[in-house]
């Protein structure tokens, strides 16, 4: 049994806890860190599972009774969670992103490389979770296959309903930062390109938000991106992805199913009540992923498609290219 140790007790350190007690039996969750004492009592009751209750994660990530850390802390303090995690020598799964400024970013990669050519494994994984979506992975699916054609471009979006304290640049670095990552993975090809583009700015976003945010991209394959990325949108969450190849379009719906048209026969995804978050959108992607990093740790077996420091920092370096472009 993996026992496990979580950084961070908001949404998504709440949401890694949950789904750890349901959906992933070769582990549970002994330790909770988190500034807010009663969300971690609160927390801490619901699991049953949780021996150690701290404010200090350097204490947690110092017990011998947890075996791998999970980093869910706001995303300023992943750097010094990160370190923590290096020299505790403790298998982690760090959320986006690795550090919120590209300075640190390069810094901390490279520390993590060092660090695993060191000790000769992987040790540090990011949580980059589409790569487990079902409906990401059956649409790399589809493109291998060729029946379609060759994948030509992609037309995105991703509205938030509520972003909270985010800022201008954190449309890039911290909600496109998922798309930045994945259609490397998807077309396996790096980022060419990225600019961003605004357009009319909505009443309902925070003073001072430049929001929504058009996204265009291009990557060395030549497949292009057109994204649009919205923090506060009003009506729903609401996240779709359609892949146009040669002879075919494939779409991923807000609900994640898979709609192919081709063949004149139009493929309709499925529609109905929206999420009011990216929780429930992604739980299926969130319990893959976890899964799988149980199963890394327990059998010792690389899992190619959990992103590395490397593809992290990549990420970042590609989300300061489109601040860079709105910055001139």
């Amino acid at each position: 049994m993996i026992k496990v140790g979580i950084i961070g007790t908001g949404i998504m350190g709440a949401g890694h806890a949950r789904f750890i007690k349901a959906h992933v039996p070769d582990a549970k969750v002994v330790a909770l860190a988190d500034i807010d004492a009663k969300r971690v009592a609160d927390l801490a009751a619901e699991l049953g599972t949780v021996e150690l209750q701290t404010d200090d994660p350097e204490k947690l990530m110092n017990d011998p009774n947890v075996d791998a850390v999970i980093i869910v802390s706001p995303d300023p303090l992943h750097v010094a969670h990160l370190r923590l995690g290096i020299k505790s020598g403790k298998h982690i799964l760090c959320e986006k992103p690795i550090a919120t400024t590209l300075e640190d970013a390069r810094a901390i990669a490279k520390e993590i490389g060092d660090y695993e050519k060191k000790v000769g494994k992987k040790m540090i994984n990011f949580g980059f979770m589409r790569r487990f979506d079902p409906g990401y992975r059956e649409v790399r699916r589809l493109i291998a296959t060729g029946e379609y054609g060759a994948p030509l471009f992609v037309r995105a979006i991703c509205r938030n309903t509520d972003s909270g304290n985010i800022t201008s640049s954190g449309l890039f670095t911290n909600i496109a930062i998922h798309d930045f990552d994945i259609y490397r993975w998807l077309f396996k090809s790096e980022w060419e390109s990225v600019q961003g583009i605004y357009p009319n700015r909505s009443g309902d976003s925070p003073e001072g938000l430049a929001d929504p945010l058009i996204i265009i991209g291009k990557l060395k394959n030549g497949v292009t991106l057109v994204e649009d990325v919205f923090a506060f949108g009003q009506y729903g969450y609401d996240t779709q992805v359609e892949v146009v190849c040669e002879n075919g379009s494939l779409r991923i719906g807000i609900h994640g199913d898979v709609a192919i048209s081709a063949n004149f026969e139009a493929g309709v995804n499925k529609g109905g009540k929206m999420d009011t978050n990216w929780m429930k959108k992604f739980e299926p992607s969130y319990i893959a992923e976890l899964q799988a990093w149980a199963q890394e740790i327990k059998t010792g077996v690389v899992n190619p498609d959990f992103a590395t420091a490397e593809d992290a920092l990549i990420a970042n370096e590609s989300a300061a290219l489109g601040v860079a472009s709105v910055s001139k």
